[in-house]
């Protein structure tokens, strides 16, 4: 994120799971999932903000594999709204686009807007997940396609037997997440490089999968700075025939370097990159736009508007 270049510190609150059909673990309400230092937005356009920023996602789809028939859209079921007044983003929410509600996520997507510092700018964060080609779209003009990842499943040693029992199953899919660490080459105040070991929220952002199909549960799970969302992680239970396997893959959610530790060992890096408005580039980031004669948010934010 833009500002994450001056500031070091951000809180988020995560108000949605996926649905309980997807998961032993209900699904979070906005209450049980604030997090003790929440500052999600309170104020009387909160809901207004949420709903601004929802209806700017639902103008992107996401066409996989070049098949224009193979559309992820927005679900707006995994929901993590967060805001950052140390650095200036007065309110934000990221989510997923997938192909459907028990399928893996094709798409993560973040979109905010900023305070009076840099007077009420909007901006986008766009991460692959899908191993396929992917082409984000707003409306018919293609505004992103990676041509090269940073990020593919890889497969998951020393897992135990699935369990059949959905509720055992979601606690060893917990239990796997929970080997892994995250370092954030995080940039402070000064600017200067100040690694932060990232936190994984407890519950997951999204939950998918079906029994019957080719992955039989998986979960996504973040990891935040704070309560600030740099990371994902998915962890998958695959079935062929009688065989089953575990997966995973770490996604960026920043432009700062990452270095994912599994069982204390280093198995996926990713450089610092800050590009901005990129179509090819790994990560997508730039600042949003609202349609010709479409309002901007800014007059929904109180401290743009004293």
């Amino acid at each position: 994120m833009l500002a994450r270049f001056a500031f070091s510190l951000s809180l988020a609150v995560l108000l949605l799971t996926g649905p309980e059909a997807r998961s032993a673990e209900p699904p979070a309400t906005a209450a049980q999932s604030r997090e003790a230092d929440d500052s999600a937005p309170k104020d009387e356009q909160a809901k207004a903000r949420q709903q601004y920023i929802l209806k700017a996602m639902e103008k992107y789809s996401v066409v996989l594999d070049g098949d224009p028939s193979r559309t992820a859209k927005l679900d707006a079921s995994a929901m993590l709204r967060w805001s950052n007044p140390l650095g200036d983003v007065a309110d934000g929410l990221m989510s997923v686009y997938t192909t459907g509600p028990d399928e893996r996520p094709a798409v993560l997507s973040h979109i905010y807007v900023h305070g009076p510092a840099l007077n009420g700018l909007e901006m986008q964060e766009f991460a692959d997940v899908h191993p396929g080609k992917v082409e984000l779209f707003r409306g018919q003009r293609k505004v992103w396609s990676p041509a090269e990842r940073y990020s593919r499943f890889e497969t998951l040693s020393n897992a135990p037997v699935p369990s059949d029992n959905p509720a055992l199953r979601f606690a060893q899919i917990k239990k796997m997440a929970a080997r892994f660490e995250i370092i954030d080459g995080f940039r402070g105040t000064n600017n200067k490089v100040e690694p932060q070991r990232l936190r994984m929220l407890a519950r997951p952002t999204y939950r998918y999968g079906k029994p019957e199909g080719p992955i039989v549960d998986g979960a996504l799970f973040t990891f935040v700075v704070a309560t600030d969302p740099e990371a994902c992680l998915l962890v998958e239970i695959h079935r062929s025939g009688d065989a089953t396997k575990w997966q995973y893959a770490v996604i960026p959610m920043t432009i700062y370097s990452l270095d994912a530790q599994l069982d204390g060992q280093t198995v996926w890096k990713k450089p610092e990159a800050s590009v901005f408005g990129n179509p090819t580039a790994p990560h997508y980031i730039s600042s949003y736009r609202g349609d010709p004669g479409e309002s901007s948010i800014r007059a929904l934010v109180p401290s743009l508007n004293p």
